[in-house]
């Protein structure tokens, strides 16, 4: 997998991965350019440059470029970086400063979604517009749903909550699997790991998961966050990139919602249902969440950011309770094995990687006492890990 990184030099951007992605996505939502939004309607294959490449979505890069509409702060290397603005960004928690684009980046997730979804609001299948529901209140019990009357419901502290597993999960994965897996494959350092950067992403994720039970301020000068951080941070990227992995983390939990929306709701007014009927739903809605998600993945290019952004949303639910096991829902083991069989992952996907650091996480947070062999690759991990939580859910019964 490795880092995605940008070069400050504008004629010379680095492959490191989906930097177009990101750095198109970091644009939107910084400067609200809704115009050059990215979309997956274009060509298979890129030039290296932005400047060379013919592609539609890349060209409007070349005009922001030339236009010199990239905001200062892309290339500022010392002083702080701070996103807030208070004529754009509502609520009081640092995650402000990317709600307002969760709706946009909600109607782009395939080609035809915004069709799809525009018709469906005509129709009154769904609300218009996702807006979330602002508060300083812990996320137990404001989980995302749609109501009856198919408006989605998606707190700003489960948004906090959101961004803290995303960052987590990504940066203990790089700095504890990925870049020691490059290394030793190559021979030499080719990636530093620092220790601190595994610190910060385990004081995150401690921050995260408080947020379940109770509310506390998001401290932005010592925990990473994406509205306030110094220039020259040793994990700036870090949280930069975060995002990326954050809006397909909600992307995905909006598109479940959405499916309860358009084929659920109805039946569960009208009554007369059972547990096995919520079971049902819940299962339909991740599949066709996965779906319409695929719809907008380009391989080599956001394929693998939309599959670990998808993987991180179910992950998220783990955190919220010592046991697996649901009434109205799956367990979430069983979910999140769906999703990723669903996926098609290869053996050597990151996504394999990702799951097992989330299933780690949560392991540790309730002092479960898995085995985790260290002989195995990372599906391999993963399967032999949720055999061992079938087992343990099962004997608690």
């Amino acid at each position: 997998m490795a880092s995605y990184y940008y070069s400050s030099d504008k004629k010379n951007w680095n492959r490191g991965g989906n930097e177009y992605e990101i750095f198109l996505k970091a644009l939107v939502g910084v400067i609200s350019l809704s115009d050059y939004i990215w979309h997956p309607n274009m060509c298979e294959s890129h030039e290296k440059t932005p400047y060379s490449c013919k592609c539609g979505a890349l060209d409007k890069v070349k005009r922001i470029l030339e236009m010199d509409l990239i905001p200062l702060w892309v290339f500022r290397k010392k002083g702080i970086i701070d996103h807030y603005e208070p004529s754009i960004h509502s609520g009081t928690q640092p995650i402000r400063v990317l709600n307002h684009m969760l709706g946009l980046m909600f109607v782009n997730t395939h080609p035809e979604f915004p069709k799809e979804l525009f018709e469906e609001i005509d129709k009154g299948v769904f609300t218009k517009g996702v807006f979330p529901v602002l508060g300083e209140e812990p996320c137990k019990f404001h989980t995302p749903f749609v109501d009856k009357q198919k408006n989605v419901t998606i707190h700003e502290t489960f948004l906090s909550y959101l961004w803290g597993v995303s960052y987590s999960v990504y940066v203990l994965f790089l700095e504890t699997v990925d870049f020691p897996e490059i290394n030793q494959s190559v021979g030499f350092t080719k990636y530093s790991i620092r220790q601190e950067n595994i610190d910060k992403a385990y004081s995150m994720f401690f921050y995260a998961k408080s947020l379940i039970q109770v509310f506390e301020n998001w401290d932005k000068e010592s925990l990473p966050n994406p509205e306030r951080y110094p220039a020259d941070a040793s994990d700036r990227i870090y949280i930069e990139q975060t995002m990326v992995y954050y809006t397909e983390a909600v992307k995905f939990i909006l598109c479940h919602e959405f499916t309860h929306a358009q084929r659920h709701i109805d039946q569960f007014v009208e009554g007369g249902l059972v547990a096995s009927h919520f079971l049902e739903f819940e299962e339909e809605a991740d599949a066709n969440a996965v779906t319409l998600m695929q719809m907008g993945m380009v391989k080599d290019f956001n394929q693998e950011v939309i599959e670990i952004g998808i993987i991180i949303a179910i992950l998220s639910m783990f955190f919220f309770s010592k046991t697996t096991t649901g009434t109205k829902h799956p367990n979430h083991e069983d979910r999140l094995t769906a999703t990723l069989e669903r996926l098609q992952l290869k053996d050597t996907h990151s996504g394999w990687g990702i799951a097992c650091i989330g299933l780690k996480l949560w392991d540790e947070q309730f002092n479960q006492n898995l085995d985790w062999p260290s002989d195995l690759t990372y599906r391999e991990l993963y399967y032999n890990i949720v055999s061992q939580i079938k087992k343990m859910e099962h004997d608690k019964n």
